[in-house]
C-alpha cells in the first residue's frame, strides 16, 4: 500500500478508535514533528519513521501497553510496499 494511503486508511482510523479524532490528530502531529517527516508527501522511509515515532508516544504506550503497541507497530510496518 502507498504510505499516504496507509496513514489515512489504517493508522489514523486505529488511533481515532482508541483516542478520538482530536487526540489522534495531536498524536500524529507530535509524531510527525518527532520523526521530522512531512505529513503530506510520505515515502516509505518517512512512513516507517512516523509509525515508529507513534509507537514511542507515551499516550499510545499507556493506552495499548508495550506489547500491544509493538504488535500494532509491526502491523503498520507491514502495510507499506
Amino acid at each position: 500500500m502507498d504510505p499516504k494511503q496507509a496513514l489515512e486508511t489504517v493508522v489514523r482510523p486505529k488511533l481515532e478508535d482508541s483516542f478520538g479524532k482530536a487526540v489522534a490528530m495531536l498524536i500524529i502531529m507530535s509524531a510527525t514533528s518527532a520523526a521530522r517527516v512531512p505529513i503530506t508527501e510520505l515515502n516509505r522511509q518517512q512512513y516507517l519513521a512516523l509509525v515508529r515515532a507513534l509507537a514511542q508516544d507515551e499516550r499510545v504506550l499507556k493506552m495499548w501497553g508495550s506489547s500491544g503497541t509493538a504488535g500494532q507497530l509491526a502491523q503498520w510496518e507491514r502495510e507499506v510496499d
